[in-house]
């Protein structure tokens, strides 16, 4: 390990800068400048934003970083102008949209907390919000006109660490706002609210 730390720590430098990226041009589109990196997605490969939103359809909760010249910094992937559709499949927009409340939901995973732009499907068949964001398996924060919810995917990896370690759930939701923003900034105030509610999720 000794003689091997030297590589270790110049790769992991590497890796905060833009790396093989040098050409700066979107390995896909091969038109638009390469800006946006995407920290959940296998590889390191650097995009535009508008096909970084394309490729992110289906994956809406990743965190993505945008090169400012400098360094790497946060930004969401709904400041990028990804927007979720609720009761149609991935990527395919409804008719009949009705946006969530001020356009600030917030969806609390095991990757961090997210504020995304999402829409309720209002088609003469569509379920009701609640419904719709359990059938995307996502929990909301309250019955009557959500504007938060959790994933199932967190909620069961609460369950698990407070049945094996005794985490509370301010120690869980303090390391999920930790791995969305290590800065000491606040998170968004009504993630809280979707752990104190997780014993209706078991």
């Amino acid at each position: 390990w000794k003689n091997d730390r030297a590589a270790y720590l110049d790769e992991l430098i590497w890796l905060e800068g833009r790396g093989d990226a040098v050409d700066s041009v979107c390995v896909q589109c091969r038109e638009l400048p390469a800006l946006i990196r995407c920290d959940d997605c296998f590889g390191q490969a650097m995009y535009c934003e508008r096909c970084v939103v394309g490729q992110h359809v289906k994956t809406p909760l990743h965190q993505v970083k945008k090169w400012n010249g400098l360094y790497f910094e946060c930004v969401t992937l709904k400041v990028l102008g990804l927007w979720i559709q609720l009761g149609h499949p991935p990527g395919q927009r409804c008719v009949n949209p009705r946006h969530a409340f001020n356009d600030d939901f917030v969806v609390m995973d095991s990757l961090g907390i997210h504020e995304v732009s999402l829409d309720f499907c209002s088609c003469e068949t569509a379920k009701d919000h609640v419904m719709q964001l359990l059938r995307m398996c996502w929990f909301p924060a309250t019955p009557t006109d959500p504007r938060s919810a959790a994933t199932f995917r967190v909620l069961e990896a609460y369950q698990l660490l407070s049945f094996e370690s005794k985490a509370s759930a301010l120690e869980f939701y303090q390391s999920l706002v930790r791995l969305t923003n290590n800065t000491g900034l606040p998170p968004p105030v009504r993630s809280v609210i979707c752990l104190s509610n997780s014993n209706l999720f078991t």
